[in-house]
Order: structure tokens, then sequence, then C-alpha cells
């Protein structure tokens, strides 16, 4: 029986352990993520330039990228939209939230919808 028990636990904890975030790579969906490097331009789409890739784990399948050195920004206030497109071509910092990208109109295998950005 108690073997039975301790089975089962370790079987619960295995089946939680995907959707929990690694220390080495971002969590999908928390606000709060930093992420610093250059903008460019690609298809109408602003994209941060990382100086090293980073990982993104989460729940959804789209949501787990092993490593991706660009990140596809954007901002649903119009004010801060048009700070980020100010600030294409230059080193910035960035605070905001990540998910994986899963449509075609995603430029990036990650995306961060930012709250915050400035340049550095």
């Amino acid at each position: 029986m108690w073997r039975r028990g301790v089975g089962l636990l370790c079987a619960l904890v295995m089946a939680a352990a995907p959707c929990a975030a690694q220390d080495a790579c971002y969590a999908a969906g928390e606000d709060g993520a930093i992420a610093e490097g250059r903008l460019i331009e690609r298809d109408d789409a602003i994209i941060l330039k990382l100086p090293k890739p980073i990982c993104l784990k989460g729940c959804e399948d789209s949501d787990n990228v092993p490593a991706s050195g660009e990140i596809h920004v954007y901002a649903l206030d119009d004010g801060l939209q048009k700070t980020l497109r100010s600030l294409i071509g230059k080193d910035v910092h960035l605070r905001g939230s990540f998910m994986g990208a899963h449509t075609q109109h995603h430029k990036a295998p990650i995306v961060m919808q930012v709250q915050e950005a400035d340049e550095i």
C-alpha cells in the first residue's frame, strides 16, 4: 500500500513538472520579466535582438521555447507602441510578460507584451 502511495505521488509530481518554470528559463505569462538588447524592425514587427539566447517554459506547447536570440515585442498602449518604434536601432531595457509565438504574425519564437521601455 505504501509503495502505491509513493508511486501515485511521484506520478502527480511528474505530471505537474512540465508546467513549472525552470530556473534557467523565463516563465511564460508572468508579469515583470526583463529583457535587454537592441531593437530592430522586420516585416513591420519590432524585434529585440538579445546579446545571448534565452529559453521560455510554460504550460502551453507554444510556450516551450528551448532557445531564441530574438523576441517579437509589442505594446497594447498606443503611446508605448510609438515609444518602441522610436527606439528601433537602440539598446533598450524592457519589462513585460513573455509567451511563445502561436500565429504566423509572430516574427520570433518568443513574444513579449511590453509594459515599460527605456533606452540604455
